[in-house]
């Protein structure tokens, strides 16, 4: 029960820290991981707050429109903070290294152990991050949009690419400048994707803290109303439920959630069980 407790504990104040949900539970500003470098006796985690799911999520603090112009989505395409990194030894969170962009292009640093705040000058040189850029493309913002020698064409312009290797680069060049390495670990665990998955599966069976299931056994197809005038059946909320708390507990998307459920059931997850567990994921009955 301790080992639980603790688990639950660590993945309540990450959320907080990546930005992923605040205090009461709700978005921030939604962000995935990306990359896990091992560097020396560390291991550098690269992040990305992403512009789908936030700024046409009015649940997000960085919520723009449900339907942002060509115009809104370039503002915030290079003026959000866009990569941000954690690094850790033996799983223990030393620091936390974000790339801002506005009002000026500085890096932020909060050493975990103290929570101390710090901002640095940077000096790459672009107008755009390689996972922004890339976002822009995979999302068809703009249909016209293409990049080409490193340039990013979107809405009309050109915008030269920071490169992810050149911003990881930056960030542990000054780690090491700022002796930032050389604080002492925090207390906070930062748990990997196995370890969040394994807690989930364990979590979702009988009288697991997610299991939504053993309650409606015999119930499943009963019907529930969720809104005024709407109604949908009991297993399909508790899918919505499992979906929900896969976010909340930090599972990076909604594939990986896919993935998990899967596992759980030992059988491929269906269309329509996607579908209930994508909208609790995004909290989409509740905008």
């Amino acid at each position: 029960m301790k080992k639980t407790l603790i688990i639950i504990l660590t993945f309540l104040t990450l959320g907080q820290v990546f930005g992923q949900t605040d205090k009461n539970g709700n978005p921030v500003f939604n962000s995935v991981s990306t990359n896990e470098t091992v560097i020396e006796d560390f291991l550098l985690i690269s992040n990305y707050y992403t512009l789908k799911n936030n700024i046409e999520n009015k649940q997000s603090s960085v919520f723009i429109s449900e339907k942002p112009t060509l115009e809104q989505i370039e503002k915030a395409a290079t003026n959000l903070a866009s990569n941000f990194y954690i690094l850790t030894k033996e799983s223990k969170m030393v620091v936390m290294v974000m790339l801002q962009n506005d009002p000026m292009r500085e890096f932020m640093t909060i050493v975990m152990n103290t929570k101390k705040q710090s901002n640095f000058p940077c000096d790459l040189i672009g107008d755009i991050t390689e996972n922004r850029a890339n976002e822009l493309i995979d999302e068809k913002y703009d249909s016209t949009a293409f990049i080409k020698n490193g340039i990013l064409n979107f809405n009309g312009k050109e915008f030269k690419i920071i490169f992810n290797q050149e911003i990881e680069d930056a960030v542990w060049t000054l780690i090491k400048k700022e002796k930032l390495d050389k604080n002492m670990p925090s207390d906070i665990m930062l748990p990997s994707k196995t370890e969040i998955k394994n807690y989930i599966i364990s979590e979702s069976r009988e009288g697991g803290t997610l299991d939504f299931f053993t309650e409606i056994k015999g119930k499943e197809f009963d019907g529930v109303q969720i809104k005024p005038g709407v109604f949908t059946t009991k297993q399909s909320v508790a899918l919505y439920k499992w979906g929900r708390a896969c976010f909340e507990i930090g599972v990076n998307t909604v594939e990986d959630a896919y993935e998990i459920y899967s596992e759980f059931q030992g059988k491929p997850l269906n269309e329509r069980g996607k579908e209930y567990i994508k909208s609790g994921f995004y909290k989409e009955w509740e905008k």
